[in-house]
Formats: C-alpha cells, structure tokens, sequence
C-alpha cells in the first residue's frame, strides 16, 4: 500500500434518496485514504484487493466479506489491473436507530473481515448481497423496501453470530469456554450502555464477575483493545452522531458523548478522525447541502 499522509471526505448521495446504495466496483490500482459516514461492505469478486482500514492492511480472497465503519480512514489498492467486488453503502441510522440493534451496535463496529474461516454462514450473507444487487437493477415495485427486508434478514444473521466473527473474540480462539465468552460480552454491552458515565475498569470487572486484574487480560483477548481504547472508541461513536446535530455546541457534544474536557475531546477526535469535531461537523452538514 502506498504511504499516504493525507486523506479526504468522501461524500456520496444515494439514488433517490434510499438508504443504501449497491454496485459493482471496478476497483483502481490506487484510491487513496479517505473515509465517510456511512457503512462500506465489500464482497470481493477476485483476488488481488487490498484494502488498508485504520492502518491495517487486509489482503481479499474471492468470498470474503470486509467491513468499514463510518468515521474510518481506508484505502485500496489492487496488484497491476482492475479487479472487481460488490460494493454495499448503507446510512448508519439503518443500524443505529433500530432498537432491536442499538444494544449490541459495538459488536457490529467490532466485524472487520468474515471468510468460511470464522464465520460459517457466510454464504448466506452473500447471497443477501447478491440478491440485492438483483435487486437494485430489477425495476420492480417497492424495490427499495424489499432491499431494507433483505439488510435486516443481513445484520439479524450477523447479531446471531456476534460470538463467532472476530478473530479475537471466540471460545476456540482464546482457549476459554462460552460461559467466560458470556460474561466478557455481558461487560462490553454494560460499558457501552454507560460509556457517557465515568466508568472505571473495576465496575467493568465486577460486571463481568472477574478480578480487576484478570478481567482486564481477559478483556484485551477477547476485544483486542485496553478498556480504555475501548471505551474512547464508544464515546467517539456517540460524538460523531451528536456532531450531526447542528443545535448542540462543541463542548456539549464532548460532554455528553462523556469526555471529561473540550480539549481532551479535540485531541482524541483529531487523532481518530484526522480532523477536528468541528471540521467534522462542518464536512457533514456540507455534505446534505450539496
């Protein structure tokens, strides 16, 4: 991948105004970093795609699925020609503002890369995909609320499996039984349902039901994250939505998503994002006024 320090918003509008957008991409030699504030899944058709999400470089086989959530910085680059894949963007209120996913949504930003590997039911996810790409090119009736019907079939077959995907976080993968799966699971959804609150590793620790110590070994194993890292990443997640909201000040955005001070929230956010809450803010509502 090539050394790129700098990066841009990309901002796309979905036909007539539907919540997603499906296609097959002809992947360039280089599309630099950027990053958006929609969901990005990918199906690779062919070998030779590379992506590079936050850093981390992800080589595609034919049949892997690759997630991108809103906020992340990716590129992708491919080995001497054009290569294909079917391209999913989906608005993320589709996720975040259904109750049924709300509860587990820091699981699905957790989903990085599914192959037959680590997840067994990947081929029916392909074929929702698949079936939805038909779908968007068929002209019928409803086509759109037919393809919504198909995302939920999509992301409730995820949910169902939120304990199989990562690679850091099974049974079989930590040598730990599903009982100790359950109460690391049990601990992630309690911190991010108080990650606005102060929380602290030790309240985290007796949620889980685990010494502090051991919990937090525990914890990396299973999230491949500090419990710091990962309750600043859920409190970036919830700044990001109220960012959306023009009414809200910065600070108040900072304050509410549970940073501690404006200027803690400037640094993190900057270092996450590669630009400022208010530069952020000022691309997305840009973005709706195009």
């Amino acid at each position: 991948m090539k050394n790129d320090s700098t990066s841009f918003f990309e901002n796309n509008h979905f036909a007539n105004s539907y919540v997603y957008d499906i296609s097959i991409s002809h992947v360039p030699a280089y599309f630099g970093l950027h990053w958006h504030h929609y969901i990005e899944i990918v199906l690779a058709q062919d070998n030779g795609i590379i992506y590079e999400v936050n850093g981390e470089a992800f080589p595609l086989k034919p049949g892997d699925l690759l997630f991108i959530w809103p906020g992340e910085l990716h590129a992708v680059s491919t080995t001497n020609r054009e290569h294909r894949l079917i391209m999913l963007q989906l608005d993320a209120d589709f996720l975040e503002k259904r109750v049924d996913f709300q509860s587990v949504a820091y699981l699905f930003y957790q989903i990085r890369l599914l192959n037959q590997n680590n997840f067994p039911e990947i081929e029916k996810l392909r074929g929702f995909l698949t079936e939805l790409r038909r779908l968007s090119l068929s002209g019928i009736s409803f086509s759109e609320l037919r393809g919504c019907v198909l995302l939920y079939q999509f992301f409730i077959l995820l949910g169902e499996n939120l304990s199989v995907p990562t690679e850091t976080a099974t049974p079989q993968k930590t040598g730990h039984s599903a009982q100790v799966h359950r109460q690391i699971i049990a601990a992630c959804t309690w911190i991010s349902s108080h990650c606005t609150e102060p929380v602290s590793l030790e309240e985290a620790s007796k949620v889980a039901g685990f010494s502090r110590c051991h919990f937090s070994k525990l914890f990396r194993a299973y999230t491949g994250l500090s419990f710091t890292d990962f309750v600043t990443r859920e409190r970036l997640h919830i700044a990001e939505n109220l960012l959306k909201k023009p009414d809200l000040t910065i600070t108040e955005v900072s304050l509410e998503s549970g940073f501690n001070s404006i200027s803690t929230f400037n640094r993190v956010f900057l270092k996450s994002k590669n630009v400022s809450p208010t530069d952020f803010r000022q691309m997305y509502l840009q973005s709706y006024q195009k």
